[in-house]
């Protein structure tokens, strides 16, 4: 792959969604769309697990009824924020470098941590271990696509040790605030929103970037299972023309990577196989690679007869 290819890709604007080649090919670039997942579903424990929240008082201050149900309701309010929230999750390049300058003429090579395309990680987790595809998208384009149709809620993942997680989440409701002329429900509503971008640090390497939603039945599209439409579930996120390159692994099969070839031909786009090394991997451009193999054919062919 050209050296400009890379330079392109090295920029705040690019992120990249990893999944399995079958999703890829039957649902992301056939639909051109990413679905939403419940926050609750992650597989991080700090993320998906309830929180047992209680409301603390004073000795000092009487406890009156009206303090009592607005506590309840706060709470309530802040679970059902926790049981709203979807996500997309991509990773994004490891910025800081000159390498994207104009003036840098260095090569791909000894820069491959920069990218996140390069995640040996999230290839294992989330490409089908080393088998799927990785999809280089544009940020911008997604956001400005979607924000008339989606209230989103989107940042960088912060990572933190399970001290300062412990700091940053929403705990325990303090009583004493309550009557606080609504300053500390909004600070509370501020603080659970953050929250949905932390992490642990050692998640740090993903270095995710994070889209999201608070579950609202108007956004849902209709979805067909098992010849039923459900109308109620699923949220997707509209991705029309935001896709700037392919990246699939030398691990998928063939008839995968010519599908993933015939959309990447349609969205003219480039399309990169991972090939991996016992040290390393090669970039290479497979447009050019099927095009030499297809000559190859011909001459031998042409040999025979």
């Amino acid at each position: 792959m050209d050296t400009n290819f890379f330079k392109k890709l090295y920029a705040d604007d690019i992120i990249y969604h990893y999944t399995k080649a079958s999703t890829a090919i039957d649902y992301i670039l056939y639909r051109n769309q990413l679905k939403f997942n419940e926050g609750r579903n992650s597989n991080d424990p700090i993320e998906s697990s309830n929180t047992r929240r209680v409301t603390v008082y004073s000795l000092n201050n009487p406890l009156e009824r009206s303090t009592v149900l607005e506590s309840n309701k706060l709470n309530e309010y802040i679970s059902n924020l926790e049981d709203k929230f979807c996500q997309i999750c991509f990773c994004k390049n490891n910025k800081g470098s000159d390498f994207g300058s104009k003036c840098y003429h260095g090569s791909f090579k000894g820069h491959e941590e920069l990218f996140g395309f390069t995640k040996l990680r999230m290839w294992d987790q989330y490409a089908d271990k080393f088998t799927g595809v990785c999809i280089a998208l544009s940020k911008e384009k997604i956001l400005s696509l979607n924000k008339e149709i989606l209230a989103l809620i989107e940042d960088d993942v912060k990572y933190f040790s399970f001290g300062d997680l412990s700091l940053r989440k929403m705990g325990n409701i303090q009583g004493d605030y309550l009557a606080n002329d609504g300053k500390y429900q909004k600070k509370i509503k501020e603080i659970v929103k953050q929250s949905f971008f932390y992490k642990h640090l050692d998640y740090a390497g993903e270095n995710e970037y994070r889209i999201g939603v608070l579950y609202d039945e108007k956004y849902c599209c209709a979805e067909k299972l098992k010849d039923k439409y459900i109308f109620n579930k699923t949220i997707m996120l509209d991705i029309s023309g935001c896709v700037e390159a392919i990246f699939v692994s030398s691990y998928a099969n063939d008839k995968q990577k010519s599908a993933l070839l015939e959309y990447a031909n349609k969205l003219d786009i480039s399309i990169v196989e991972m090939k991996w090394q016992h040290d390393s991997f090669v970039c290479r451009d497979y447009k050019k690679w099927i095009k030499l193999g297809e000559r190859l054919k011909i001459e031998q062919v042409n040999k025979v007869d």
